[in-house]
């Protein structure tokens, strides 16, 4: 009888099967203005953004922090990672916004 690694999985990895895509995931492809935006707007809120790729490198992955616990989304090099910073961008405007009002209806006369 073989004795099996406790440690081995046939699927190559713990969550399942590594699919490869055609394209690759690369920061330097990124518009800098778009990640500029992305990280002002974040950070106007006291929030903050973290980058890098997946586990394998096939993935781009964003850290999200300051609209609740912190999180990571991997977005796929297949997928518009520009308007997906975008989309980001946009979440933390409205968090600014929603506090400005909220700090606007505290101070009334």
């Amino acid at each position: 009888m073989v004795k099996r690694d406790s440690n081995f999985n046939p699927l190559g990895s713990s969550r399942g099967v590594r699919r490869q895509s055609g394209q690759e995931a690369d920061w330097a492809s990124v518009s800098g203005t778009v990640i500029i935006s992305a990280i002002a707007a974040a950070a106007i809120t006291g929030g903050a953004l973290r980058f890098g790729y997946s586990r394998d490198g096939g993935a781009y992955a964003i850290g999200i922090y300051g609209d609740g616990e912190p999180y990571t989304e991997f977005v796929r090099p297949s997928e518009d990672v520009e308007q997906f910073l975008k989309d980001v961008e946009q979440l933390f405007v409205s968090l600014a916004d929603a506090a400005a009002a909220s700090a606007k209806g505290k101070k009334s006369p």
